[in-house]
């Protein structure tokens, strides 16, 4: 069994979009992400042992955590992920409305796209998917030549105050009002913040960093209403 470095690894799982039948335009899943790890010899294991769902302002987001564990000395790597759910697509037909799938199956989807950004952001895969809603325009094209890669935590505890609970979902609420004024999907512009200031989660912002994170997102506010002539 090989043992590979976590960038060899991302390296290797380095994985294009395709295009499937009945799909107008290019992409990849979760399923593929994975289906193409398992067919690797590289000494790492990948699970999901953090999913949670939380509630922010009555809606309803998935956030997915995969971890990376090299078997050969336990070191780990994580990224995290979001998906927001909405209601279920409906099918409006000549007998009626018909939803695209039952509940349970629809937050299965929304689990599984969740997840599908957390193994990108693990594996550093493409910065395409930010660039079909761009937030900045300078930032992204310094992201789409370069590979994001999630930080090892090797601090103690001690050294670095994070942010509590209440700044932490000051900046979810604060995500989730810019991406309904831009008009993208809430985990696009999550997942890109993120990856702005390569962190895996909200809760990894020092409190010296909070006041910057939302003077970076009121910023952007700025430009959109500057676009839109408010």
């Amino acid at each position: 069994m090989a043992d590979l470095t976590f960038s060899e690894l991302q390296q290797k799982m380095q994985l294009e979009k395709e295009q499937k039948q009945g799909v107008k335009y290019p992409f990849r899943t979760a399923e593929d992400i994975y289906n193409k790890f398992k067919k690797l010899d590289s000494g790492w294991s990948v699970s999901f042992p953090e999913d949670d769902i939380q509630v922010i302002k009555d809606k309803i987001y998935y956030k997915a955590v995969a971890v990376a564990r090299r078997e050969s000395d336990g070191i780990e790597q994580k990224a995290v992920g979001w998906a927001r759910e909405e209601d279920v697509p409906v099918f409006h037909t000549q007998k009626g409305d018909v939803k695209q799938m039952q509940d349970p199956q629809w937050t299965g989807a929304v689990g599984s796209y969740a997840r599908k950004y957390a193994l990108q952001g693990l594996f550093a895969i493409g910065g395409e998917d930010v660039d079909e809603h761009p937030v900045d325009e300078n930032q992204e094209q310094g992201q789409s030549n370069q590979q994001q890669q999630p930080t090892q935590q090797t601090q103690q505890p001690n050294q670095v105050k994070y942010i509590d609970n209440i700044q932490y979902q000051e900046i979810l609420k604060t995500v989730e009002e810019f991406a309904t004024v831009k008009g993208a999907p809430f985990d696009t512009v999550a997942n890109f913040v993120l990856n702005k200031y390569q962190i895996q989660d909200f809760h990894q912002v020092p409190v010296d960093g909070y006041n910057v994170v939302m003077e970076y997102l009121n910023t952007q506010f700025q430009k959109v209403y500057q676009k839109q002539g408010v």
